[in-house]
C-alpha cells in the first residue's frame, strides 16, 4: 500500500472515530490533528500549539481528494471544498464519499457505454461557451451536427439547448444521457468542485412540439399525476430526462412548470396565447439521489 492510501485510510477512519462521539455540525476551523492521527478541539489546547495542529489536519483532508487528478487540481479542489460556507467536518466526510460514489457510478457507465462515450471523445469537444455555460459540439459535419449547451451548479442543472442529427449509426451513435454525463464531469473538473448531484433539472425554453402539446393539454393540471406520467413517459424532454435520472443514480420526486419564469400551476391559454417560435415554458424536474445506488 501506498503512502498516500496509508494517509487516505488513516484521516478516514480518524474522522469516523471522532464523528462516532462527536456532532457533526463541529466546523472545521475549531479542528486540528495530532501527529498520532487523532482529531481534536483547538480550544483544548495552547494557542501556540493551534495553528500546527489544524495544518496537520488540513494536510490529511487534503489526501482525501481524488487521488486520479492531478495533484495541482486537488489541491485548487480542496481550497474550493474549505470556502463552502459553514463546512463542518460531518459534511465534508459526507461530500468526500458522495464524489467517490459518483466516480465509481460515472466509471460503471463509461464502461457499460464505452463504444458511445469513443464516439462523443473522437466526434465532439466541449468548451465553455459565451455565457458560461458548458457546450459540447461537432468537430466535422461530416459526420452529423450536434450542439449541447448547457448549465451545471452544484445544486441544480439548467438543459439549455440539445440538438443532435446524424448520430444514429453504431460508428457514431453516442445518446444525450452520455453527452450529460460527460459535460457534469468536465465542468464539475475545470471549476475544481467535488462531485455531487443536482436537486433538480431544469428542461428550459421547451420548444419541443409533442412536449408543448403535452403542456397545452394538461393546461389546467400541471400538478397532477397525470400530467406527470404524460410529461415523463411520453416527451422527448421527458423521456430524456428520465434516463440520465437513471443513469446517474438519481430517483424522479416532482414536476414543476414554469411560463416566462414563473411557476404556475395551470395556464390559460385564452388570457396569454403562446407563441410556438418564443418558447417560455420550462419543466423542473426535481431529484433526489437513489439510496440504492448512494448510502449514507
Amino acid at each position: 500500500m501506498n503512502p498516500t492510501a496509508i494517509a487516505t485510510e488513516h484521516t478516514t477512519r480518524a474522522i469516523e472515530r471522532y464523528l462516532t462521539d462527536n456532532p457533526d455540525d463541529e466546523p472545521l476551523s475549531t479542528l486540528g490533528m495530532t501527529a498520532d492521527g487523532r482529531i481534536v478541539r483547538l480550544a483544548r489546547h495552547d494557542e501556540c500549539q493551534r495553528l500546527e495542529l489544524h495544518r496537520m489536519l488540513e494536510q490529511q483532508l487534503e489526501s482525501l481528494m481524488p487521488q486520479e487528478l492531478d495533484k495541482s487540481v486537488r489541491e485548487q479542489m480542496f481550497k474550493n471544498t474549505l470556502s463552502t460556507n459553514a463546512l463542518t467536518l460531518g459534511k465534508y466526510h459526507k461530500k468526500i464519499r458522495l464524489d467517490r460514489q459518483i466516480r465509481n457510478k460515472i466509471k460503471t457507465l463509461k464502461s457499460d457505454y464505452a463504444t458511445e462515450f469513443a464516439n462523443l471523445n473522437d466526434l465532439t469537444k466541449t468548451r465553455v461557451g459565451p455565457k458560461g455555460q458548458t457546450q459540447t459540439k461537432s468537430v466535422d459535419l461530416a459526420n452529423g451536427d450536434c450542439h449541447f449547451s448547457n448549465e451545471f451548479y452544484r445544486t441544480h442543472w439548467k438543459f439549455k439547448s440539445n440538438f443532435k442529427k446524424g448520430y444514429n449509426e453504431d460508428k457514431n451513435k453516442f445518446f444525450l444521457s452520455n453527452v450529460i454525463t460527460h459535460q457534469f464531469e468536465w465542468t464539475f473538473q475545470s471549476k475544481h468542485w467535488l462531485l455531487e448531484l443536482p436537486t433538480a433539472i431544469a428542461r428550459c425554453k421547451i420548444c419541443n412540439e409533442e412536449t408543448l402539446d403535452v403542456l397545452f393539454t394538461h393546461h389546467k393540471d400541471y400538478t397532477t399525476d397525470s400530467f406527470r406520467k404524460d410529461f415523463l413517459e411520453t416527451t422527448v424532454n421527458g423521456k430524456s430526462t428520465v434516463r440520465i435520472a437513471r443513469d446517474l443514480g438519481l430517483k424522479i420526486e416532482g414536476l414543476t412548470v414554469s411560463y416566462n419564469n414563473q411557476e404556475v400551476e395551470s395556464f390559460n391559454f385564452d388570457e396569454t396565447p403562446y407563441v410556438p417560435r418564443n418558447p417560455l415554458f420550462t419543466v423542473t424536474v426535481q431529484v433526489c439521489p437513489d439510496p440504492s445506488v448512494y448510502c449514507d
